[in-house]
Formats: structure tokens, sequence, C-alpha cells
């Protein structure tokens, strides 16, 4: 699955794509902490369940809208959450169960793409040529991907706000 670096480029591209204004460092940051949100699961220890899914993303879509009345926002912030989701199920799962429970409130199932278009991130930190060597190769790999994705996406949202 993913590392922080490519939750936070997937998520600003997701993010900047829907909403229809300029991109502020405000709302890039706003939109990195939303990316980044679903992770905090790992503090309970029910990685990729409930904040993987698809419910999720409209949990936070709609607590979004409640609070700024503005469905433009809450609309990008269901996309950069969403974002998560879809880099973790392009992602390598190593550790069961393998995936993420993306259609959680309608199924418990988990559910992980064939493509693995990112690597698996070692949290073995006692393994440093795992841990080091490996994930500065997956990190590298996914600004490599997705780094031509967020400019692309930053570069329409700034011509459209002129």
């Amino acid at each position: 699955m993913p590392s922080p670096i490519g939750h936070a480029l997937g998520a600003v591209a997701a993010g900047w794509l829907v909403r229809a204004r300029r991109p502020t460092w405000r709302s890039t940051a706003v939109l990195v902490a939303v990316g980044l949100a679903p992770d905090l699961d790992l503090l309970v220890g029910t990685h990729s369940t409930y904040t993987h899914s698809l419910g999720a993303v409209a949990i936070v879509s709609i607590v979004s809208w409640v609070v700024t009345r503005d469905a433009r926002w809450a609309a990008a912030v269901g996309a950069a959450w969403a974002s998560h989701l879809l880099l973790d199920w392009l992602g390598t799962d190593t550790r069961d169960p393998i995936g993420i429970m993306a259609l959680w409130p309608f199924s418990v199932a988990h559910y992980q793409s064939t493509l693995h278009l990112f690597d698996a991130i070692s949290r073995r930190y006692w393994l440093p040529e795992q841990f080091i060597w490996g994930n500065l190769r997956a990190a590298a790999k996914e600004v490599a991907l997705l780094l031509p994705i967020a400019t692309a996406a930053w570069w329409v949202r700034t011509r459209a706000g002129r």
C-alpha cells in the first residue's frame, strides 16, 4: 500500500480536480490531511477496514458539507478521501486481511486489485534494508507515477481559475 507521500499526492490531485477554485496552500493542506486520515486506523488496530470504505467517503463528505455548506468543497474532501482507497486498492498488501473493506457498510469483504501499481510499505523498522531502502524505492515509484497527475490537476485548476 502506498506511503504518506503517495497518499498526499493522490489526495491533492483528486481534490484539485473536483474543486472549482484555484488551489491555495490552506486548501491543499486540508486535502493532504484528509488523504492521510484513513490510515489513522493503524492507531486502533483496524487498518484497511471501516476508514477504507465508500461508507467512510460518504460520511466524510456529508460532515464536510454540514460544516462548510459548500458542495464543491465537500466533493473535493470526498474525492481526497476516496483517492486513498483507490491507491490502497491498487497497492500491494502483504498483511492479513489482504486488501481494503471498500464496500462497507454493505459488505465486510476485502478487495485488492491484481495490478499492484504501488509497492508495499514496510513498518519493520528493525530491518534497515527493507525499511529504509525498500520504502525509499516504493516512495520514488509513487512520486514518478503520481507527481505528473498532481501537476496536471494543479495546472487544470489554475487555468480554470482565470
